[in-house]
């Protein structure tokens, strides 16, 4: 994630900061960064939920928060700490009736990192980006809110050239919303090893490639990628093999993206041999094909965006194995020099239990 504050070494910046071997596809946007050490951002949004076959209607509103300092104490010492919170409250249309507010306020990150030579270490609670783990790592929410970060130790090398190498232990994951499908098991008696690179050794080429290790199980986890800039044209391949219990699965998939001056067209696909606890997550492609946790199973998906007199558009659609699809479509505008965003989404999704039509608006200011 990135922040005001630059390290000093390009081993901290990239596994900590973002940094010159940036991750392929970030989570979130990195908030920006006042006076170099704070950073932080508020926000407020609706969502519109309409299900036909649970014939429920819904809307929900709320604001939040999020506050965080990196400070560097030292030549290579730096301390940091994030803060988030929330309060959404929920009207039944139907029943023209509001549940109790739901109230949400944690801390996300505290750690210490430190820089020697080429190598970056940090201990305490911390994200972890995407880009670099891709079945495990820091989600957030539309409020741009953290729904889990990790409490453990990390450190990262890049005296191999245009090369990261990095490593973790985590003890247990610290949940901060409601989704906890994007950790390994890390709350088991003795946590889990993660070890993993990342190398761009080859022009407009990044290969990146993490294992997974849960201490106490004994269950694993792999996963690789190779992204491929060409002429105007990006593709990306990726795998992913689990073995949990005994019980082995894999995922494949890919996408490519084809620049036509301001408009992008991407069309992705998946494939899953078997139900899997992990590799279901290899979010890169999966969050783009709606790929079903099932045996046997696939999912595509295509989008089209750009870049229309200073608004981001955006339409999509998915469809799988199971004959689940999803239609949608955005729009958004960001207010140069004040740093302030909003966009409305549109979606409409069908499966075997729901058939949902959502709308969201939100806007956000960064400080």
């Amino acid at each position: 994630m990135k922040k005001g504050l630059m390290l000093s070494l390009a081993a901290s910046a990239v596994l900590f900061a973002g940094g010159d071997i940036a991750p392929v596809e970030p989570v979130a946007e990195a908030p920006a960064a006042a006076c170099d050490d704070f950073y932080g951002h508020t926000g407020a949004g609706v969502i519109y939920v309409k299900d036909d076959v649970a014939g429920t209607e819904t809307v929900t509103y709320g604001v939040a928060a999020v506050l965080g300092v990196q400070k560097e104490v030292f030549a290579g010492l730096t301390a940091s700490a994030e803060l988030q919170g929330s309060v959404t409250k929920t009207y039944d249309v139907i029943a023209g009736t509001s549940a109790a507010k739901v109230e949400r306020a944690n801390l996300t990150q505290l750690n210490l990192g430190y820089t020697w030579c080429n190598t970056a270490f940090k201990v305490g609670r911390f994200a972890v980006d995407m880009g670099l783990s891709p079945l495990v790592f820091t989600d957030t929410n539309y409020f741009g809110m953290k729904d889990i970060t990790f409490d453990g130790v990390m450190v990262a090398n890049t005296d191999i050239p245009d090369t990261v190498v990095y490593g973790a232990y985590v003890h247990r994951v610290a949940v901060h919303g409601t989704s906890t499908t994007k950790a390994f098991p890390m709350n088991s008696v003795d946590g889990a090893a993660v070890v993993g690179f990342q190398n761009k050794s080859f022009a407009d080429t990044t290969i990146t490639g993490t294992a997974y290790y849960a201490i106490t199980s004994g269950d694993y986890a792999l996963a690789g990628s190779v992204d491929k800039k060409w002429c105007d044209t990006d593709i990306s391949l990726g795998a992913a093999y689990e073995n949990v219990g005994g019980a082995t699965a894999y995922l494949v998939g890919g996408y490519v993206t084809q620049h036509f001056g301001s408009v992008d067209a991407t069309l992705a696909a998946t494939y899953q041999n078997a139900a899997a606890t992990y590799v279901n997550n290899f979010a890169k492609y999966t969050w783009k094909t709606w790929q079903p946790n099932a045996a046997d199973s696939w999912g595509i998906g295509g989008k089209l965006s750009t870049d229309w007199c200073g608004y981001k558009l955006a339409a999509w659609g998915k469809y799988n194995s199971l004959e689940n699809y999803e239609a949608g479509a955005s729009i958004g505008k960001t207010v140069s020099g004040i740093a302030l965003s909003a966009d409305v989404r549109y979606r409409y999704f069908k499966a075997a239990d729901a058939a949902q039509t959502r709308v969201r608006a939100k806007a956000v200011y960064k400080f």
